[in-house]
């Protein structure tokens, strides 16, 4: 994760709440090294990079950054939530070049988010890595290969007309 951060020129992004999103790796930084709930609050990420369903250009390297995170193993299940919940969002932001370019995002680690179903960890991190398959794979069949293995490890109400 520290890798891919060092990658960009925060200075240059966007941020909605300061003059750059320079903040932003730090920001993920401390949300990587979170043990709680508390910790792992996205408060330099969401209202500055990203809210609800508008995002600056700033999501897509934030975006790569998360799935780094993820791909490794020294996340705690809060922190790997957090980050989950942030990447759901970013794949259906409603500009849909920045939805689709973190949906390539997504695609880059597929197996990583279809491990967090297979886990069993957390039934919410394995809901939002379900959310983001469902945005992000390409072959529907694998989809629904998931439900047929891993439904029980999903919310019962995953589908209001299940």
């Amino acid at each position: 994760m520290e890798m891919e951060l060092s990658l960009y020129d925060w200075s240059a992004l966007p941020c909605r709440s300061c003059r750059s999103a320079e903040h932003v790796p730090g920001d993920l930084l401390r949300m990587a090294r979170a043990r709680t709930r508390e910790e792992a609050e996205p408060r330099g990420i969401e209202g500055h990079v990203f809210q609800e369903t508008w995002g600056t250009v700033t999501v897509v390297p934030v975006a790569r950054a998360l799935m780094a995170g993820l791909a490794g193993r020294t996340l705690s299940v809060e922190a790997r939530h957090r980050f989950l919940d942030l990447l759901a969002g970013f794949v259906v932001l409603d500009d849909d070049d920045l939805a689709e370019a973190c949906k390539d995002v997504a695609r880059t680690g597929l197996w990583t988010l279809y491990e967090e179903v297979f886990s069993g960890r957390a039934v919410g991190s394995a809901l939002f890595a379900y959310w983001i398959l469902t945005e992000a794979e390409p072959a529907p069949a694998r989809l629904e290969r998931l439900l047929q293995v891993a439904r029980h490890l999903l919310p019962d109400d995953l589908y209001e007309d299940d």
